[in-house]
């Protein structure tokens, strides 16, 4: 994650407004609502990694609706400098916490979105494979 984080600081800085704001299709999010999906992500995913921890298992994923938090959080207005600091600042919290976790707790059972039974360290991981897909995403698209 360390290396999405620089990476993605690197490029975002590069990025006019226009191309920030620019729609690669219809229906789709431009760069700054990805990256706004990005923060809704790691808020999310920080409390369920808290619960997979202190609550009983199977820890039980709840879905949330990804375009309505995009829509209500309006992230096209939000100014890019402050949209970049917040997801870095997030993820800096959630790596801090993932240190913090004792090997075995990684074993826990959980059940994804699609009530398949995994791991917290599955959902770890799938949380960095999102991440790192929608970061492609941000910095190759309109090139």
């Amino acid at each position: 994650m360390e290396a999405q984080l620089a990476l993605l600081a690197e490029h975002w800085e590069r990025f006019t407004e226009e191309e920030l704001l620019a729609l690669s299709g219809p229906g789709r999010w431009c760069k700054k609502e990805v990256l706004g999906h990005l923060i809704d992500s790691a808020v999310n995913n920080y409390r369920r990694f808290v619960l997979a921890q202190i609550e009983a298992p199977p820890l039980k994923l709840i879905p949330y609706d990804q375009d309505a938090w995009v829509r209500a959080a309006n992230y096209r207005q939000v100014p890019s400098a402050d949209l970049l600091t917040l997801w870095t600042s997030a993820n800096r919290l959630i790596l801090h916490l993932l240190a913090q976790i004792p090997a075995p707790t990684l074993a826990i059972e959980c059940f994804s979105l699609n009530n398949n039974p995994v791991t917290f360290r599955w959902l770890i991981d799938d949380y960095v494979l999102h991440l790192e897909h929608h970061v492609r995403q941000i910095i190759h698209e309109h090139e």
